[in-house]
């Protein structure tokens, strides 16, 4: 309850206007609603603090001229200070001195064509539910800063006062957008779908209905500098009313751009006005579909309202988005959907974790099921995978070009305004054989907005091994939502790639002599190999081995398998009917001939296979070929041949199911995150020491996770035993306590029951991860659609 003065100003306009090239400003202010006519002055603060003007306001209207004025940018969000007194009151304004414009179809702030690093926001909190307080809004805004976003997209209503105030104080980008949506006329029964969009849109019933939310979006928040869009609701097709309302909220503010997606929807038999969205909108196109749009040419700044389904393991694809945003100066930018899980905290569940709760989990008979669980953060904000991908791939500043003659590195600065040297400071680590061998630091006086400079390394002697570079963009000191030491991000490039020099490798699969020879004892279902110490059977029905022991302890005691299947991601919402429809989550192995050579050397099974489900034709025929070598090598030789009809792959390869004491690990690799062929530029190539346990992706629908690519080799111990993978070509690999069945079968983490085992995957591939749950479908080069795989790695056994 506020009690005012009886002589008060109820309403006012604070407006901008910049001559950027003079470096004036004028500040417009403007009384639009008083009671008993107060006397009214002002004072003007400068971004220091300092009064720079004062006096009094004549006719309820004064315009301040401003020279040499400070411009706001979410880069540099300097603020001005309006204090507005009458007799008995003072209101202060946070003014921020910015323009913003489109010219030549460009989205301009300042002069500047702004790159938009969006990400759409919903109040929510697993306690509280859409309830926030300004510590949890000042959090989600700390990690947005820091994980480089700098605008924000109000899904799908206005937000409370006071985020727009920290907006403007910490620097981001407000699209603002009305509280309107009618996308349950979609699901009218027996009617067009989304046809039905235009339902409302159209019928003057609603006109005022429309029309009152648009201004109760506007006239509350129309002083803050930063809204620079108006977006006039969401999903809720267009027509006569939307005309109507994009024509009220000109009227209510001229000095900002217009928004509507929903114009996508627009019936196309029906004469449209368009003239007052400023900018082209659409959610979740493909690739193909943006480039189509380019290729036919634009009339206005093009923007993904909504883009990369962040839902479970997820998004994958980011790269390609950003590189059509960087080539096309149209493309003003996207917002990832979304920031945040929603779920529900339901307290702790036996051993400690917290169970969230999400559609059904209620006994509610309508839901969503865990459509909404579908962010880039946990709903406690500890961030997902695909937070520290989006990180990296808007990262401040990059590494563009390599001279290995002169050894010099060329990094652009990716910022629309602040100068690299004043921000961030770069380090460089030399690997050799994915570890640390040198750590230097570049000298950068300045860099500024978008220039390219040419960079010196020192270097070491470069050894003749796999050496790669690993750049990582430090910020210098506190700033804003910054803290000094954080990481922005970081660019790697591989300098040299002599595999066959790789130390560890070469140790892995050296062949010694064994005196002993080999034993060889074969029946109608399996092969009995004595090697020395070791001991391996081979079942003949599967084409893989189901014991492997030496004198003193067991390795493997459970059959290998074949793996296809992987626990869908919840961007595999859709395509997983294919798969299961194809039989991948039940495949048998059929073997129609086994031949052994046995040579001085080497023992050599080959098998001829295939995987069958039980209902349909064949997935792949399999030629495998294992050589046993002295001193415990396994080589694999596979030759997979995929089923031109069937669809594209989840992953290909083998499980190799362990004692559950095979806890520790240690690979070379992409890491420390979990990586997929689209989902990888969080991590970079090097040595991970790590865990099993720590492996573990913990998704609140389970579901794959954890996988780690371009890898060549993994060593899997306990305190007595080491298993290790090698390859020359790279290979994938999965490590869990979890089953695939498990991780498929189970709706919570917290109801997923570890076995008393370790799974080893060896993959070839996994398909990448996309973000189909609403976005296009999976790129096609990102799907395991080869007809023919060839994949060579070996396996090794010894006691620590």
């Amino acid at each position: 309850i506020l009690e005012r003065a009886k002589s008060r100003i109820v309403d006012y306009k604070i407006d901008t206007d910049i001559n950027l090239e003079n470096k004036i400003g004028f500040l417009n202010f403007k009384v639009t609603d008083k009671v008993n006519n107060p006397n009214i002055t002002y004072s003007l603060l400068n971004p220091k603090g300092e009064v720079i003007q004062s006096g009094i306001i004549n006719n309820d209207y004064v315009t301040l001229k401003i020279e040499d004025v400070e411009l706001w940018n979410p880069e540099e969000p300097l603020l001005y200070t309006l204090l507005i007194k009458t007799e008995d009151e003072v209101i202060k304004e946070k003014v921020g001195m910015r323009v913003i414009s489109v010219e030549d179809s460009v989205l301009k702030l300042n002069g500047v064509n702004v790159k938009l690093r969006g990400v759409n926001h919903h109040d929510s909190h697993p306690l509280n539910g859409y309830v926030m307080t300004e510590e949890d809004l000042l959090l989600d805004l700390r990690l947005m800063k820091q994980y480089n976003f700098n605008s924000i997209r109000t899904a799908h209503y206005p937000k409370s006062p006071i985020f727009y105030e920290m907006c403007d104080e910490y620097g981001f980008l407000v699209i603002s957008e009305a509280d309107i949506e009618t996308h349950g006329v979609v699901e009218l029964y027996g009617l067009g779908y989304l046809e039905n969009y235009n339902m409302i849109a159209n019928d003057p019933v609603y006109e005022k209905v429309i029309e009152d939310r648009i201004e109760a979006s506007i006239i509350p928040y129309k002083n803050r500098p930063c809204i620079f869009m108006w977006s006039v609701g969401n999903e809720s097709g267009f027509g006569c009313n939307f005309e109507k309302g994009l024509i009220r909220a000109r009227d209510l503010d001229n000095t900002r751009l217009l928004h509507y997606e929903g114009a996508f929807y627009a019936d196309k038999n029906r004469e449209n006005d368009f003239s007052n969205i400023d900018v082209i909108s659409r959610m979740y196109p493909s690739i193909d579909e943006i480039k189509e749009y380019f290729n036919k040419g634009i009339d206005k700044p093009f923007i993904l309202c909504e883009y990369a389904h962040a839902m479970g393991n997820g998004p994958g694809g980011l790269k390609e988005y950003d590189e059509l945003i960087q080539e096309h100066k149209e493309f003003a930018g996207g917002y990832v959907w979304e920031w945040c899980d929603h779920a529900i905290d339901m307290g702790k569940s036996k051993d400690g974790k917290t169970m969230y709760g999400y559609g059904g989990d209620f006994g509610e008979i309508s839901h969503d099921g865990n459509f909404c669980v579908d962010g880039l953060v946990y709903p406690n904000r500890v961030p997902h995978t695909g937070l520290l991908e989006y990180q990296n791939i808007n990262r401040p500043i990059r590494l563009i070009e390599i001279d290995e003659i002169n050894k010099k590195v060329k990094l652009k600065n990716m910022m629309d305004f602040k100068d690299i040297g004043d921000f961030l400071k770069v380090k460089y680590k030399l690997f050799s054989d994915g570890n640390v061998i040198s750590e230097k630091e570049l000298l950068i006086d300045t860099l500024k907005s978008k220039e390219e400079k040419w960079y010196s390394l020192d270097l070491p002697g470069i050894p003749n091994t796999i050496v790669t570079i690993l750049f990582e963009y430090i910020v210098k000191a506190d700033f804003l939502l910054y803290k000094e030491g954080l990481k922005l991000g970081h660019d790697q490039i591989v300098w040299s790639n002599n595999v066959r020099n790789l130390k560890s490798f070469e140790s892995i699969t050296e062949v010694k002599s064994c005196e002993e020879g080999f034993i060889v004892n074969e029946s109608a279902e399996e092969i009995n190999i004595v090697n020395g110490d070791f001991n391996y059977v081979y079942d003949k029905n599967t084409a893989l081995f189901k014991l492997i022991e030496n004198k003193k302890c067991r390795f493997i005691e459970d059959s290998m398998k074949f793996k296809v299947w992987r626990a869908p991601t919840d961007n595999d919402r859709k395509i997983k009917f294919q798969w299961i429809e194809a039989g991948f989550n039940n495949l048998e192995s059929r073997v129609y001939k086994t031949t052994i050579e046995n040579k001085e050397s080497s023992i050599t099974i080959t098998s001829h296979m295939s995987l069958i489900p039980i209902y349909r034709e064949k997935v792949l025929d399999i030629v495998i070929k294992w050589s046993i070598l002295p001193n415990g090598l396994i080589k694999s030789e596979i030759d997979a041949v995929k089923n031109v009809n069937s669809p594209f792959l989840p992953r290909f390869g083998v499980e190799v199911k362990l004692d559950k004491s095979y806890e520790n690990l240690s690979y070379f690799g992409l890491g420390p995150y979990e990586n997929y062929q689209d989902k990888h530029y969080a991590s970079y190539l090097g040595r991970f020491n790590t865990s099993v346990s720590k492996i573990h992706e913990d998704y609140i629908r389970p579901q794959e996770n954890g996988s780690r690519s371009l890898c060549k080799e993994v060593e899997i111990y306990n305190e007595n035993l080491s298993i290790y993978v090698a390859s020359q070509d790279d290979f994938s690999f999965n490590v869990s306590h979890f089953s695939t069945e498990e991780l498929t079968n189970k709706k919570h983490n917290f109801e997923l029951v570890q076995d008393d085992a370790t799974y080893l995957i060896i993959d070839y591939k996994q398909s990448g991860i996309g973000s189909n749950s609403c976005g296009p479908e999976l790129d096609h080069k990102y799907r395991l659609n080869e007809t023919a795989m060839k994949f060579n790695f070996y396996l090794k056994f010894e006691e620590r």
